[in-house]
């Protein structure tokens, strides 16, 4: 192995059509990018069909899902024909809940996301999880837990992970967007009279990545990206 291909990383396919093609054909691997939008944005279903995509061709996934519970989750999926559930029982997706403490919290998911070999994990939300322990984590701390996550995603857990959070979230700083990988926004605007979805690469560190907004709508089919048709 050359120097060059030591430190040139390999790509994690997302799984969603168009997607992969903007950001240099996927995420690199063993990093954590950022995934922001306003509520109904569809941040979930985006990377639930990231854990899915991976879990179906080989490469399993953990979810630490702090809202939203096991079966709604597995409902919410069933909308899609994706049988979430199967995945679990297989042993290729596992799904944490928030414990009783941040630190167990964070225990469980290194815990079991070594436990069944983990190549990908989702951490729904950053908001949510931190908000949940004002005892433990207060809002001057906010940035080292966020670095701590991300090190035990990419380092002790060897994921590549998606961090959802949400517009605006604590907007005295910005560390959330210094810390990660890549930064992809999720955000709506009215076009003639229409509110449409678009999705916005903002950054995506040693890939090159499209930099022009993209339309998406969630359909039967999960997150949907619009490509334009070439004409010939």
């Amino acid at each position: 192995m050359t120097i060059i291909e030591k430190y040139v990383k390999s790509k994690v396919e997302v799984g969603i059509p168009g997607i992969d093609d903007l950001i240099g054909g996927g995420l690199p691997r063993k990093s954590t990018v950022l995934l922001r939008g306003q509520a109904g944005s569809g941040k979930t279903i985006f990377s639930l069909q990231y854990l899915i995509s991976g879990a179906l061709n080989g490469e399993p996934g953990i979810l630490l899902s702090i809202e939203e519970s096991r079966e709604d989750l597995y409902s919410e999926c069933a909308q899609f024909g994706w049988d979430l559930g199967s995945l679990v029982e297989e042993g290729m997706i596992s799904i944490i809940e928030r414990q009783t403490e941040y630190g167990l919290t964070i225990h469980e998911l290194e815990k079991n996301a070594k436990l069944i070999g983990a190549k990908r994990a989702v951490v729904d939300s950053l908001p949510s999880l931190f908000s949940s322990f004002p005892k433990e984590i207060e809002p001057s701390e906010y940035r080292i837990a966020f670095q701590l996550l991300c090190q035990v995603l990419m380092k002790s857990c060897g994921c590549t992970s998606i961090l959802i959070s949400e517009t605006g979230w604590f907007k005295d700083t910005r560390f959330e967007e210094y810390v990660p990988k890549g930064v992809i926004e999720l955000y709506s605007k009215m076009m003639d009279g229409v509110s449409r979805k678009f999705l916005l690469i903002r950054k995506m560190r040693e890939v090159r990545h499209s930099r022009k907004e993209h339309l998406y709508e969630i359909t039967s089919k999960g997150f949907t990206l619009f490509i334009p048709r070439i004409r010939k």
